[in-house]
Formats: structure tokens, C-alpha cells, sequence
């Protein structure tokens, strides 16, 4: 048994370690081929396509290009015109843009320009297509304008053996070829033997066969494609799902062979309808296929918008539901309900936070979209996320019912950690998660050869704290920013050992003298009537550590109390905190926050308001450091400061006010190496 699930796990792979491989054997197989772009050297790409590749054939055949899109293409003309196979990557679809001029004008027409003489064997590697929930330029379908551009090849493939052989062959092409990989799809596990050899470019290949009906797609939508042809086989409908492959070129026999076989057409694919590469396919159709045809060619695409917003991608992507909806108006067939699945299997499998790409090591878990009962099906979305680059729809790689969410919503989730557990009614798709992969990536250098298995566990409910709505609430709604400075603290440490006043009161005595002279960091906006309502008392916020969690106590009317019994009261409200004996009137009405990250051996963070507060004033931890003094260098107790901040109360020169006055507080005006972040 053990040597059956060996030989099983061998076969089993995904599409971005089918492209690293690819690359492996290139680079190993002709020493003219080089791999560059933006952070593909030693990070790994964005993706983790060039993972560990500088480790294996060295920085001068794998290695980090500066940020400039155009420069890549240049270079990479530059160096096939001496002679060498260039492999770049553009990070993302919309990227690549810059280098269009590059490619356009150069790349796809020095062969033509020089009569054959000069050949430019160039791979341009593009990650392209939706559904990853990412921001702006990070999500588009730009194969029509390369499709249009002469003197290039457009390749994209949608299962990992085509990943494998057409960027092997690519690589080895004479002629420029712009390679196109479905990102959502990047960590979908298939049954795949690598190194594959598969069908040559031009060459369409047929992933499902029937008779009534074909589905034309490619990359991304051929997926797409294939659950919606096993949707409406319940209605009894035989549908043939045609990987086109290349867009460039086209294999327009096996496509007109198959819709004379069906009879009808439907084109699928993420880009705008208008103009699109499907606009060509029906036009194609509908020359040489005419008098086969029993009914009008149909598209279903993106909307003709620029791409949306994450939340709203759904809707501009043709997911299954608007797939099947034009199978049954080509057919002719009135929808009904579908079959659904058979109740799960008892075995349970549980779903994890993937490597979210881009060098992310957690994210905040948003809401979930399951409940504990509830059943999935493959790819479903089951939570979203959200990380320093964008928010993330998270499909579930597993089909079944949900028997344990594993933490709650406003939770920060490290990449490994359980998310949801699925007692399964199947097998299981190992499948998407939006482009970056439902799984923890397989990380393939020699030294890290294991592979990562399913987590195991049983159901944990955890309440959710009675915090996290307005957390989750500023974190949506508030454009908050966050400065700061570092500031030599062995003037704060004296006055401790000589006052017997602790280190939090000295500091909230600096934040409560900073808001009597900058009094915009105490208040609230109101959004209704637009205007920013300063506040006439200060009612102090400041966090406590308890043995159930970070707490935070309110000292009310703050700025009336002397320091002694300002350090009293603080002294008490962290008892009544650890105790779990805070009064309602000492757990909310908080107006500024004094955040102490120190106890938590870090030097600072970036954190969300506690809503509707304007502002947190943030302390790291007090470490020696070199530090200039008079001249000279010494070993100094140094500590860092940060004010977040609702940009929407102030400039950043009133803010930078308040920081000073309570670094000067703290240091005497011997703040240094300061510094902002949105």
C-alpha cells in the first residue's frame, strides 16, 4: 500500500511546478537560454514560478531585473539578436503593458524588418486572468491585443502537461512567443508525469467529447468550460469542450471538425466580449461551419469594463452558472434543478491558508461565506481574505460538508494554519485558490523535497471578540496612515528609576500633554454631516495583555489626573483586565489609544484604529542600539514611537507635530531615521 501511494503522489502535481520544472530543463539542456525579470532571482517570482532556479545555474542565468517593464523587452531583444534564448517574466497581466511598444513595434517584427536574417527566439512569460480578488493592474485578459500583433505566437495553456510542453517548446521556437498562464490556476493539482511531451503549438485538443454542443475556451475558462459541460449532462445534454491551446497559431481544422459534428458553438473566455478573440472564433464558425449550424454562434465573456473591483469580479467573470445559462439557450433546453452530489463520505480533510504569493506570510481572515453544516462544492468560495496587497477569495479544494471553521473572521492567519475542515462527498479538486493555490505550494529544491500533508483536526469554536466589528469596520472605512520615529529612550529609563512611575504612565503622560496641544487626534468623524467633532475629555485606551488575549482599558477623564494617579489608575484597570473583572464603563468610550507593542517583542506595526477613534500612538520594544551622541557613537537604549492616524482629521505636518512633541517628551529631542507607510 505504502509504494501504490508513493507511485500515486509522483503523478500528482500542479501547473506551477510543471512551468519551474519546464524552466529547470531548459536551462539545464542549452546554456543560451537565460531567465530575468522582477523578483524572479532569488525571491522566486511573485508566484514562485523560479523558485530555487538562482540556486541551481547562478544569478548570471537567473537573475533580478530592475522595475522597468520596457527595459525588460529591450534586453531581452537585445540579448536574442547576440544569440542567447531570453525567458522573461512580466509579474502581471497588466505589467506588461509598458513593454508593449517593446514587443509591438520590435519583438514581433524584426524577423519581417530584417528579411528572415535575424530571429528572436523570446519567451515573454505573462501572468494573466481574474479571479485572485487582486487591485488594480493585477488581474486582465490581454490576449487579443497579441493575438492582433503580428510576428508573435500567443500560447496558453490550461492543464499541467500543456504548462510543461508548450513552454519547453516555446523556449526552443525561433520566433517570439508571448506565454500566457492562468494564475488562478497555478497550484491545481492534476495527474501528471513530468517531463510531458503534449501536442505541438497550433494544435487544439479535445477535453471532453459530445454531440450536442461545443464549448470553445482556453487558459482560465477551460475549466470553466468542463463544470458547466458535467452541469447540464443532467439535463441530458452531451457537451464538447475544445481547448484551443494557442491562439497563435490557431487550429482552426479541429475547430470547424468539431462544431460540424455538434452543430453549435459557444465561446468562453475572461476577456471583453468586444473585439475579443472570440469575436474571431464565431466569425471563423460562421464562415466555413454555415451550413452545419443549428443555431447563431454564442459568447460568453468578461463585461466590456475595465476590470472591476475584487468584490466584484464575480460578476464580471463567466463562472459556470452564466456558462450554463447559454448551453441551454443554444440547446434550446428550459433550465431546472440540477442533481446535486450524494451525502459526504465520513472522511474529513481540512483546507489550510495557502502561500499567498508575492513573499505574504499571513492575512486577515474577512468574513465567511460557509457555516459549520453547510455543504461545498469543488472551487466554492468558502471565506475572503484580505493581505497587504489585495482581498482574496478562497475556493474550497474540497467537496463535502463543513465540520469545523478553525478561526474566527477579524483573525490574522499565518500561511500553513487550519482554516476549515470538510468531511468529503469526493475525491476532492486539490484545486484553485484564485491563482494562488488551494494548498500550500510543494516546494521543490533538494533541500525542502517533503511534501506538506492535510492538517487533521478536530472542531474548535472560539467567540469572536466583541471587538472586531469596529476593527473590521476602520480597517474598510478609515484611510488611516502611520508615521514614525526612533528616539533614544535612556532619559525616559532614568526618569523611571527616579519617579518609581512606571514606563506606561510616563508615556501616556507624553500622549495626554500632545493632545492638549494637538487636540485633532481626540475626536471623531462624523461621516453624515462631514465634519471631524473634537472631543472635550480624553478618555485614555491602552492595551493589556491577559491570559485570554489582548485587552484594552479605558482610563476615563485621563487628562485630569496627576501623574501618580494616572500610574494608579493604569496599575488597577490592568488587574480588573487580567482578572476579567473591566466594568462596561472601563472597556469602552476609548478616545486615543496608546498601543505598547514592546511587551510583545517587536519594535512596531502598522494597526487598524479602534473605530470610531482617530488615532494610536504605537511603542516597540527598548533595545541597544548605536546611536550618535555628541559626536560620538554609544551603545543607547533606543526604542521606536508610531502615530496611526485618520488622514481624514489632519495633514501629516500636524501629525508629525504630535509625534515630535511626544518623542521630545520621551527623549529630549533626540529623535532620528523617521519615516511614513499607507
Amino acid at each position: 500500500m505504502a509504494s501504490t501511494t508513493a507511485a500515486q503522489a509522483l503523478r500528482t502535481t500542479s501547473m506551477a511546478r510543471a512551468l519551474n520544472t519546464a524552466l529547470r530543463d531548459a536551462l539545464a539542456a542549452d546554456e543560451r537560454v537565460l531567465v530575468f525579470g522582477e523578483d524572479v532571482g532569488r525571491l522566486g517570482g511573485v508566484f514562485r514560478i523560479t523558485d530555487g532556479l538562482t540556486d541551481t545555474f547562478g544569478d548570471r542565468r537567473c537573475f533580478d531585473t530592475p522595475v522597468s517593464e520596457a527595459g525588460i523587452a529591450g534586453l531581452a531583444i537585445g540579448l536574442a539578436m547576440a544569440g542567447f534564448r531570453p525567458v522573461v517574466e512580466m509579474q502581471f497581466d497588466a505589467f506588461a503593458y509598458p513593454a508593449f511598444e517593446q514587443i509591438a513595434s520590435h519583438m514581433a517584427k524584426m524577423r519581417n524588418r530584417t528579411r528572415g536574417r535575424v530571429a528572436l527566439p523570446i519567451v515573454v512569460r505573462i501572468p494573466y486572468g481574474g479571479g485572485i480578488g487582486a487591485v488594480e493592474h493585477h488581474s486582465d485578459s490581454s490576449e487579443a491585443y497579441y493575438a492582433h500583433t503580428a510576428g508573435l505566437k500567443v500560447v496558453t495553456p490550461a492543464t499541467a502537461a500543456d504548462a510543461y510542453s508548450l513552454l519547453r517548446e516555446a523556449i526552443e521556437d525561433p520566433d517570439p512567443v508571448i506565454f500566457l498562464e492562468p494564475k488562478r490556476h497555478y497550484w491545481t493539482q492534476e495527474e501528471t508525469e513530468l517531463p510531458a511531451r503534449t501536442e505541438p503549438f497550433g494544435t487544439a485538443a479535445i477535453r471532453r467529447p459530445g454531440t450536442d454542443a461545443t464549448v470553445v475556451a482556453y487558459g482560465p475558462s477551460v475549466a470553466v468550460a468542463l463544470a458547466a459541460a458535467a452541469e447540464v449532462a443532467a439535463d441530458g445534454l452531451g457537451v464538447e469542450v475544445l481547448d484551443l491551446r494557442t491562439l497563435v497559431p490557431l487550429d482552426d481544422r479541429t475547430l470547424t471538425e468539431s462544431v460540424r459534428r455538434t452543430g453549435r458553438c459557444l465561446v468562453v473566455h475572461e476577456a471583453q466580449g468586444f473585439a475579443g478573440v472570440g469575436a474571431e472564433i464565431a466569425a471563423l464558425v460562421q464562415e466555413r461551419c454555415f451550413d452545419a449550424l443549428r443555431a447563431p454562434v454564442l459568447r460568453v465573456t468578461g463585461l466590456d469594463i475595465p476590470y472591476p473591483p475584487p468584490l466584484l469580479e464575480g460578476t464580471h467573470l463567466p463562472g459556470v452558472p452564466r456558462v450554463v445559462a447559454g448551453l441551454r439557450k443554444l440547446s434550446g433546453v428550459a433550465g431546472r434543478p440540477l442533481s446535486r452530489p450524494a451525502p459526504p463520505a465520513p472522511a474529513s480533510r481540512t483546507f489550510t491558508l495557502p502561500d499567498l504569493g508575492e513573499g505574504l506570510s499571513d492575512a486577515e481572515l474577512l468574513e465567511w461565506k460557509v457555516a459549520v453544516g453547510d455543504t461545498v462544492s469543488d472551487d466554492q468560495v468558502v471565506a475572503e481574505v484580505e493581505t497587504a496587497k489585495s482581498v482574496v477569495a478562497l475556493p474550497s479544494p474540497f467537496a463535502g460538508t463543513v465540520t469545523a471553521l478553525h478561526c474566527p473572521a477579524g483573525e490574522v492567519v499565518r500561511v500553513g494554519a487550519p482554516l476549515l475542515s470538510v468531511a468529503e462527498s469526493e475525491g476532492g479538486s486539490g484545486a484553485v485558490l484564485t491563482g494562488y493555490g488551494t494548498r500550500a505550494p510543494e516546494r521543490w529544491a533538494t533541500a525542502h523535497g517533503h511534501r506538506v500533508e492535510d492538517v487533521e483536526a478536530s472542531e474548535v469554536r472560539v467567540p469572536i471578540q466583541a471587538a472586531a466589528e469596529k476593527y473590521l469596520r476602520a480597517h474598510r472605512e478609515t484611510p488611516a496612515v502611520t508615521i514614525w520615529a526612533d528616539v533614544d529612550a535612556t532619559a525616559l529609563l532614568a526618569e523611571r528609576a527616579s519617579s518609581r512611575v512606571g514606563l506606561l504612565a510616563l508615556l501616556a503622560r507624553a500622549c495626554l500633554t500632545g493632545l492638549a496641544e494637538f487636540p485633532e487626534f481626540n475626536s471623531r468623524v462624523d461621516t453624515d454631516r462631514q465634519e471631524v467633532v473634537r472631543l472635550p475629555q480624553v478618555h485614555l485606551g491602552f492595551a493589556a495583555q491577559t491570559p485570554k488575549g489582548l485587552v484594552v482599558p479605558v482610563v476615563r477623564d485621563a487628562d485630569r489626573l496627576p501623574l501618580d494617579a494616572l500610574a494608579a489608575e493604569l496599575r488597577r484597570l490592568t488587574d480588573l483586565a487580567r482578572q476579567d473583572a473591566l466594568t462596561v464603563g472601563h472597556r469602552t468610550g476609548g478616545t486615543f489609544t496608546l498601543n505598547n507593542y514592546g511587551v510583545l517583542d517587536v519594535d512596531g506595526a502598522t494597526p487598524i484604529l479602534n473605530h470610531p477613534q482617530v488615532a494610536m500612538l504605537g511603542v516597540g520594544r527598548i533595545t541597544d542600539r548605536p546611536w550618535a551622541v555628541d559626536g560620538r557613537v554609544e551603545a543607547r537604549k533606543i526604542v521606536t514611537l508610531s502615530l496611526t492616524f485618520d488622514h481624514r482629521v489632519c495633514d501629516g505636518g500636524t501629525a508629525a507635530g504630535f509625534l515630535r512633541h511626544v518623542v521630545d517628551a520621551v527623549g529630549g529631542g533626540t529623535a532620528a531615521e523617521a519615516g511614513t507607510a499607507d
